[in-house]
């Protein structure tokens, strides 16, 4: 080599050199790639003596692509739209065997491909090294020239000395940022573990809770029963919104957490379920809205749901507590003969409880039917539902809900009068009725009591009328003592076998004809009661011809040993049908007129 060529040498290596020492201290002193990378682009070209430096990028997640970084020579607009896959043209190729690229001619260079858009005709030569930190893969550093050049290994030492300071900058940088993103959800989960423990501590139940949620989350955040019926919301909640169909699998103990659409129209919402080692509480649902942080929303819901599976066993326990303590009272108050001493005892008693004993009550007997009984075990809808009526309308009254029924002392305060009773009742019922379905709850009333030793009574008096009123099967749920007219004085009688026995002495003949016959001599007998005797309109509720109906009460006269046309006689009659639906083994007939009034 002559002297002028070696000083040439000297001096590039000089500037390479000075250049590799500017780019160090840049890498040491900077937390901002931007600036690493600015560097790099406009410097790089002059140092090599290139026309264009590029940087591709890995992009984030399992994508397989590079991403056009920054550029000084090719189009800046097509900065992070450019997308190679790795493994594919020279600068994929480079990615994926992490082997340099020296290119003196693209256009016949097999491993090249012409990106649309990006790449220029002049540009013939090219150098590209991969960016690496350690065993990671982090980018391609590719420069390019006009003329033809034949890369030597030391412009691939030299660009991979300035690829490895990129690296080494870029991969503290993303250190950096793991770390602010890391102290960032330390803070976060900080903030929401402290916010869900003071309402933990302060005991406040699931309306803040949620409330905590919609703030941390975001997304009306709601928690419903596990059969999709709410249990709280949001304020605003639309109508459409107090039921939900959820997938069935959310019931299995291992689903936590899913993402679905409800309602209509459908809306996408995060579903995770509230429950501790043992019992399923329901489910917490929030809407998924835009630019939501899902890091944020996730631990706000977990979180949440937690909480409120805790608030919920709480609840749940002091609730059990607090209803067998109630249930023991109760049942005392309904033990019959008690006397003023054990009386004056319960209300002690009560009083310690948190409640004023009423002394003048109404009882009120609630029962549910079916699938409605079965569902009331899983959700304590029917508790929930008397409980909105103490707070709604009668503070002081007592409850005892059971598996299927439930049974409700009613202070005079709450309800002076029947009617009040009747309509507090009624709204008790719709309320059932929306929950477990229509005909799925009868209620009875007893009669008003004056002292507790008397509640026994009244209790009697209500399973009377909610018995005689399923009997029946009539079209009203609800039924009153008062309103059992004849059948309150067949009751107090004692002896069912005399009840019999006068049945017998009057329906005695009719009933023993039909026992072997299909015949409708009783029911058209039932039917002249309910016309008040009036032949004209039994024959229409009959669908007969009024001749046929003459006819058969001559036959039912002459079975019966009783002239209908006698006002003794149509008394007695009546009387005896009413005691023989009293003694009936099995209700009567839907179909039919009821016999109580409700």
């Amino acid at each position: 080599m002559s002297a002028v060529q070696q000083t040439a040498s000297d001096g590039l290596e000089a500037r390479e050199l000075r250049f590799l020492q500017r780019l160090a201290t840049v890498a040491a002193a900077t937390q901002r790639p931007e600036e690493l990378v600015d560097l790099v682009i406009r410097e790089t070209t002059s140092a090599l003596g290139t026309d264009v430096c590029s940087l591709y990028l890995v992009e984030p997640g399992a994508t397989g692509r590079l991403i056009l970084t920054a550029t000084n020579g090719l189009r800046r607009d097509m900065v992070g739209r450019v997308a190679i896959p790795i493994g594919q043209g020279v600068t994929g190729w480079v990615a994926q065997t992490r082997e340099p690229a020296l290119v003196p001619d693209v256009s016949i260079e097999p491993r090249w491909k012409w990106v649309p858009g990006l790449d220029r005709d002049e540009f013939r030569s090219m150098l590209s090294v991969p960016v690496e930190a350690g065993p990671r893969l982090v980018g391609v550093l590719n420069v390019q020239t006009v003329e033809r050049r034949n890369f030597h290994l030391g412009d691939v030492d030299f660009l991979r000395a300035i690829a490895g300071q990129v690296a080494g900058t870029l991969e503290r940088s993303e250190m950096h940022r793991r770390l602010v993103v890391q102290l960032a959800e330390v803070e976060l989960s900080q903030t929401i573990h402290e916010s869900f423990t003071q309402l933990a501590l302060e005991g406040g139940g699931p309306a803040p809770i949620l409330a905590a949620i919609a703030k941390l989350a975001g997304g009306r955040p709601r928690m419903y029963a596990p059969d999709g019926h709410l249990l709280v919301g949001s304020p605003g909640l639309a109508t459409a919104d107090r039921q939900v169909r959820l997938p069935v699998d959310l019931l299995l103990p291992g689903v936590r957490e899913r993402r679905i659409k409800v309602g209509k129209p459908a809306v996408t919402v995060d579903v995770i379920a509230v429950r501790d080692s043992s019992r399923l509480f329901g489910f917490l649902i929030a809407d998924v809205a835009d630019g939501e942080v899902p890091a944020a929303r996730h631990r706000a819901l977990e979180h949440g749901a937690t909480i409120l599976a805790l608030e919920m066993s709480k609840e749940r326990a002091t609730a059990e507590i607090e209803r067998r303590l109630r249930g023991d009272l109760v049942e005392e108050l309904l033990t019959a003969n008690l006397d003023p001493e054990e009386a004056e005892r319960l209300a002690r008693q009560a009083e310690r409880l948190g409640h004023h004993l009423p002394r003048a009550a109404w009882v009120v007997v609630v029962e549910l039917d079916g699938e409605a009984s079965t569902g009331s075990l899983n959700d304590n809808r029917l508790d929930n539902a008397l409980g909105e009526l103490r707070r709604a309308h009668a503070p002081n009254a007592l409850v005892l809900a059971r598996t299927s029924s439930a049974v409700v002392i009613l202070p005079v305060d709450a309800a002076p009068q029947l009617t009040k009773v009747e309509e507090l009742v009624g709204g008790l019922l719709r309320r059932l009725e929306r929950q477990f379905g229509p005909a799925s709850a009868w209620a009875g009333v007893g009669s008003l009591v004056s002292s507790v030793e008397d509640l026994s009574r009244s209790y009697s008096e209500a399973r009377q009328a909610l018995r005689l009123l399923r009997r029946a099967g009539g079209a009203g749920r609800q039924a009153s003592y008062r309103s059992l007219g004849v059948f309150r004085l067949l009751l107090e009688v004692q002896r069912p076998e005399a009840v019999r026995s006068f049945v017998q002495d009057v329906l005695g003949g009719l009933l023993s004809y039909g026992q072997n016959r299909s015949t409708p001599l009783v029911e058209t007998l039932e039917a002249l009661v309910d016309a008040h005797w009036i032949r004209t309109a039994a024959a229409r509720r009959l669908g007969i011809h009024v001749n046929s109906l003459t006819y058969r009460i001559a036959r039912i006269e002459e079975l019966i040993q009783l002239q209908l046309s006698d006002p003794e006689a149509r008394v007695a009659v009546s009387i005896a049908l009413q005691a023989q639906r009293l003694l009936a083994d099995t209700p009567r007939s839907r179909s039919r007129r009821p016999a109580v009034r409700s």
